[in-house]
């Protein structure tokens, strides 16, 4: 009996231990990530606060505040969670050992030549795409009298019927018919259009090449592709006459450099360089010289200034330069950062040169680099920038423009990337 006293003494207490050292690890943790990331918590709370109050301070909207704080909040734990990567890529080796082509509960797939590629079983909103038509139809309404020119240019998707392939059963987000949709309506509501999966991928590009494998963007040879393309058509559609005598659009006055294994996408970074693998990276540097004073907006709605050529004014050299930590940024952001809510460029070459204005998406960063020596100005605005000191719609009325462009990826085509003259001009 005495013994069984013992035996149930010691396996309580063995318990006991157990739930003591789990605690203390829980918790331990729990207070690293607070000493680790609690500042960058409070800015999102802050933020998140400060941005649904300004939108809607009735007492009424209390609930949906309280929502969108507690998201923000939610969302700055995870990406600053002390030790993230460790733990994904752990999940990642595993993944492979597994010979999956899944990831995380089908958030991402894989296909056969090792890309990863947004998953969906369903399409989950039904678009309006005719009235987003009818917004862009406005805003051309509305700075037609200045003689501006309106297009839409829709990129190609990372995803190519019938070229792209993937085990049996892989639900690929095929955006498609949501791009069809959207352009039937640009074109019946008259607005120019460019729909550049005509042209990427073609035969010097196969879709391997437009395409990065970890990341959702495309590569840079891609995106001068896309420039090309792109001025051939206002070319053709506004009589812009940009490069007339096709100096700037000539491959051979851009020297090719390949920097190898030092991509890691916005994808890869998710499921991890072990699931995903990284990749060589082709940046196309200008052999000619321009000057330019560029004004952007950076976190938290600074304004950031940097003047002088090319390199200096309109690349990211330290993404290059600094691979002590490759899940801090790709190499994709060599070109304009990657992304800004807001920039403007100036060619100090070229003062007289065409006035651009882009609402826009990552995408279009590379191409403006390269379509700036043949422009006076470009100011461009992230389309689906939530910032309250941006404005596009007050942006044209109170600017003049002989160019608007609006570029967006298909996986962008949402209400929020047409989040301007939603109401009838008076």
């Amino acid at each position: 009996m005495e013994n069984k006293k013992y035996a149930l003494k010691a396996y309580i207490l063995r318990k006991q231990i157990f739930a003591v050292l789990f605690l203390l690890c829980v918790f331990g943790y729990s207070g690293i990530n607070v000493w680790y990331g609690g500042d960058q918590w409070a800015a999102a709370v802050k933020d998140s606060f400060a941005g649904s109050l300004e939108e809607n301070a009735t007492l009424e909207s209390v609930p949906g505040i309280i929502q969108n704080v507690v998201s923000a909040l939610d969302e700055s734990i995870i990406s600053s969670m002390y030790g993230r990567m460790e733990f994904i890529e752990t999940y990642s080796y595993i993944q492979v050992l597994l010979d999956k082509r899944e990831f995380n509960n089908f958030s991402y797939i894989k296909d056969e030549d090792g890309y990863l590629h947004y998953a969906s079983f369903f399409r989950e909103d039904t678009i309006d795409a005719e009235e987003y038509a009818r917004r862009l139809r406005r805003l051309q309404d509305c700075v037609e009298k200045n003689g501006t020119k309106v297009l839409f240019f829709v990129t190609p998707g990372k995803y190519v019927r019938g070229e792209t392939n993937f085990r049996t059963g892989m639900p690929v987000n095929d955006p498609d018919v949501i791009v069809d949709e959207t352009l039937f309506y640009m074109n019946r509501y008259g607005i120019e259009t460019v729909d550049c999966r005509e042209y990427i991928p073609n035969e010097e590009l196969s879709i391997q090449d437009a395409f990065f494998k970890t990341d959702h963007h495309w590569t840079i040879p891609a995106a001068f592709v896309a420039t090309q393309v792109l001025v051939e058509q206002m070319n053709e559609k506004f009589d812009a006459g940009f490069d007339p005598d096709g100096f700037y659009m000539d491959p051979a006055q851009y020297e090719r450099v390949t920097y190898r294994r030092g991509m890691l996408g916005s994808m890869g970074r998710k499921t991890g360089a072990n699931f995903s693998g990284l990749e060589d990276f082709e940046a196309l540097w200008p052999k000619f010289e321009n000057r330019y004073d560029r004004h952007c907006m950076g976190v938290t709605d600074v304004t950031q200034h940097f003047r002088g050529d090319t390199t200096q004014s309109l690349m990211d050299m330290d993404v290059l330069l600094e691979h002590d930590d490759i899940y801090s940024d790709s190499q994709y952001s060599l070109y304009l950062n990657g992304l800004r809510p807001y920039e403007t460029i100036i060619n100090e070459d070229n003062p007289d040169g065409p006035k651009i204005f882009a609402i826009r998406d990552s995408y279009f960063s590379p191409m403006m680099v390269f379509l700036a020596p043949m422009c006076g100005q470009i100011d461009a605005i992230w389309s689906l920038e939530e910032s309250h000191v941006l404005d596009i719609e007050s942006y044209v009325k109170e600017n003049k423009f002989d160019y608007i462009i609006m570029e967006i990826y298909p996986y962008n085509i949402n209400g929020d990337a047409f989040n301007f003259f939603k109401e009838e001009q008076g």
